[in-house]
């Protein structure tokens, strides 16, 4: 009996390969303009195809028309912006920036005369130490 039963199982599994091997897919992720697509893109795809082809084919294909957004994205400046960034921009150039003398720039040296580089605050904080600092003379 163990014999019939590997007969039907190899016949079995033999039609189901044969099977699988010649059932094909419903769905073409390729289609012929060769990009590969899910089904909802592949359907954009195919009905922009259509509509193009549609256009072509009329009679009275003119040229499309560009239409004006009313303000001119690349100002005089060369910056190219929004509306809103630009009426910005127009109102800057307009005015000048005036800064008071109180707000001078101090300059700075990093190196002091310990030869030591230090930010600001630590350079207040090792010119204080040096100055509370007193050697006693050797006798």
């Amino acid at each position: 009996m163990t014999k019939l039963n590997q007969i039907l199982f190899t016949a079995a599994l033999a039609g189901t390969i044969t099977l699988a091997n010649t059932a094909s897919a419903q769905y073409r992720a390729v289609g012929d303009d060769g990009i590969a697509a899910s089904p909802k893109v592949r359907q954009m795809l195919n009905e922009r195809q259509a509509a193009k082809a549609a256009s072509l084919a009329s009679a009275n294909h003119t040229a499309p028309t560009l239409a004006s957004a009313g303000y001119r994205t690349t100002g005089d400046d060369g910056i190219a912006a929004s509306p809103k960034v630009r009426q910005m921009l127009n109102e800057q150039k307009g005015s000048t920036v005036v800064i008071p003398p109180s707000t001078a720039i101090a300059t700075y040296r990093a190196v002091g005369s310990d030869g030591i580089a230090a930010s600001p605050k630590l350079r207040e904080q090792l010119d204080q130490r040096n100055a509370t600092i007193m050697v006693a003379p050797v006798k």
